[in-house]
């Protein structure tokens, strides 16, 4: 179960992660930059009688760096900022999978840092009801140049930082809207098999049955899936069914018990047919789909699709080993088809995302927005998510950079997501630079490819419209549920989440019909209707300035001329 807008990866329908307590290991990252970066001794801004401040901040520690780099808060990068920016910065790591707990033991230590770069509002939200965030309107006003404009440019984001006493606590940025997943089909299987484009969930589960019982790939076996239902790329699916906590036309909300069941449904009839992989529950980081994929042994994919190197190995990198696997695999991505109850879409990527916030106890807060100022120039923006000119990147036809080594780039670069040493960055202020598009050199056929699905996806995006939003917003601007309604909604999802996969596997003597009354009742028993209100009050007091799909849109249309610019 789905709840409050927050989009489940897993079949099961739970989106409440229980979280462990990670270990601090913090060290300085004030040492010589590395050969091949960009050096210097002492930043333009300062002077001979100027004190360089200090300032710890954290950096999300997603387990991936190489051993040749270093430790995720000891790298050439940490080395880079710390030979460029007008502050010296010790970096805190947080393990991306324990934030919550991380966090929360370091300010009940005391031993916090002072700038906390962060999505979830579910940890950053309890953090200024406990009074430990400082507030940042003076702070800008008087000591910041380059963030106090870009809030005077885009109002929007001071917005979506105030908090109840009307003061403004976080920083935020810009991001390039796409969407969050995209459904990727086998168009040489469509054709073998004289099947049109599915555009309703019936056929979209028609042709996953016809993928995997009439020999797709000629073999003479039976030995293709028609489509994937892994937890790490049901995500897509979930959408697709709408399947998240929404608003009714008189303003109320609910959760969609009905949307849950036509999922359910369609969950159902591929297992019980033998379309899909009879282990998907147990594929939770989605290997084995990947791997039936690169097989081509997949002929429904549905992924996610929301950064240049997700696309990159996705149509670039998994594409030709596909066709080394099947030569004549034919890769397209297609609209989301209509569900039972509606036309949904793939969630955003969040069009503004408030990214950080202050640490109550910071010693030097100047220095902290002088970073922050810091990480806002292009110096630093373009650099921790390209890399060095000449040595990661090359500028393209168009200006923009050009990765020259992939390998190299994903060693020494993709590590930190392009974006983790710089989470305040507003990519889509550099012009066509900062979108995806503007990495691809269409002069490489593989790449070019890659760029016209890429160009499919935008097009699909741009059909769409506020209205098939599948959730109340993006779930980085819900609030945060008070703590009795939050172990009110982990025990809902405890309890639905069995019951829904008893349906799923329970053929004939558990019906869709039996776990939606069970699921209904939980909902009723366990304090389903107190969420409800929770959510009702706040969308009606705040419907006016919330960051809600209207909103999001406005950003998708801004942006639309660029993007197009870019795809023509």
């Amino acid at each position: 179960m789905n709840m409050g807008g927050l989009k489940s990866g897993s079949s099961r329908g739970a989106v409440i992660a229980v979280l462990a307590v990670a270990v601090l290991a913090a060290c300085s990252g004030r040492d010589k930059a590395p050969d091949g970066a960009a050096q210097s001794t002492k930043p333009a801004n300062a002077t001979k009688s100027e004190k360089r401040g200090v300032i710890s901040a954290t950096i999300y520690d997603r387990g991936n760096i190489p051993a040749s780099e270093g430790t995720i808060e000891n790298n050439r990068w940490t080395k880079w900022i710390n030979a460029n920016s007008p502050v010296d910065v010790k970096f805190v790591p947080i393990a991306r999978a324990e934030a919550a707990q991380k966090v929360n033991v370091l300010f009940a230590s005391g031993d916090a840092p002072d700038l906390i770069f962060e999505y979830d509002p579910n940890i950053k939200n309890p953090l200024y009801d406990q009074k430990q965030l400082m507030p940042l309107d003076d702070l800008i006003e008087k000591h910041s140049v380059e963030y106090k404009k870009f809030l005077q440019k885009f109002p929007a984001v001071k917005d979506a930082g105030l908090k109840s006493d009307g003061k403004l606590y976080e920083f935020g940025k810009l991001n390039e809207v796409m969407l969050q997943n995209v459904i990727i089909i086998r168009n040489d299987w469509l054709k073998k098999l004289n099947l049109p484009v599915p555009k309703t969930t019936d056929e979209l589960l028609q042709t996953a049955i016809a993928f995997a019982n009439n020999d797709p790939d000629g073999n003479n076996k039976k030995d293709t899936f028609g489509i994937s239902l892994s937890s790490n790329v049901g995500g897509a699916l979930t959408q697709l069914f709408g399947v998240a906590m929404d608003i009714d036309d008189s303003g109320q909300a609910f959760y969609p018990f009905e949307r849950q069941k036509s999922f359910v449904d369609f969950q159902k009839s591929l297992y019980d047919g033998g379309i899909v992989d009879k282990d998907f529950l147990t594929d939770k980081n989605g290997a084995k789909a990947k791997q039936d994929f690169l097989n081509g042994k997949l002929g429904i994919y549905p992924a996610q699709g929301n950064t240049f190197s997700i696309w990159y190995e996705l149509f670039v990198t998994n594409y030709a080993t596909i066709k080394a696997n099947a030569p004549g695999a034919e890769l397209t991505i297609i609209p989301f088809p209509k569900s039972p109850n509606g036309q949904f879409m793939s969630g955003l990527v969040n069009p503004l995302q408030m990214t950080a916030v202050v640490n109550a106890a910071a010693k030097d807060p100047v220095s902290v927005i002088k970073y922050i100022d810091f990480l806002l120039t292009p110096m630093a923006g373009v650099t921790l998510s390209n890399g060095i000119e000449g040595e990661h990147y090359k500028k393209g036809v168009n200006g923009c950079p050009v990765v020259l080594d992939v390998q190299k780039q994903k060693t020494e670069v993709s590590y930190h997501a392009g974006v983790d040493y710089d989470m305040v960055y507003n990519k889509t202020e550099d012009g066509v630079c900062g979108f995806l598009a503007s990495n691809f050199d269409p002069g490489k056929p593989e790449e070019k490819v890659a760029l016209d699905l890429f160009k499919l996806s935008m097009n699909n995006l741009y059909s769409t419209n506020p209205s098939m939003y599948p959730a109340i917003t993006h779930s980085e601007h819900l609030p945060t549920l008070p703590n009795d309604l939050k172990v009110a909604l982990e025990n809902i999802n405890k309890q639905t989440s069995e019951i829904w996969t008893k349906a799923i596997l329970g053929g004939s003597k558990y019906t869709t019909d039996q776990a939606l009354g069970e699921a209904k009742a939980i909902w009723e028993r366990e304090g389903g209707k107190r969420i409800q209100e929770f959510y009702t009050k706040w969308y009606k007091e705040n419907k006016d300035k919330a960051f809600l799909p209207k909103k999001m849109y406005d950003i998708i249309d801004s942006q639309k001329a660029k993007q197009q610019q870019l795809l023509k």
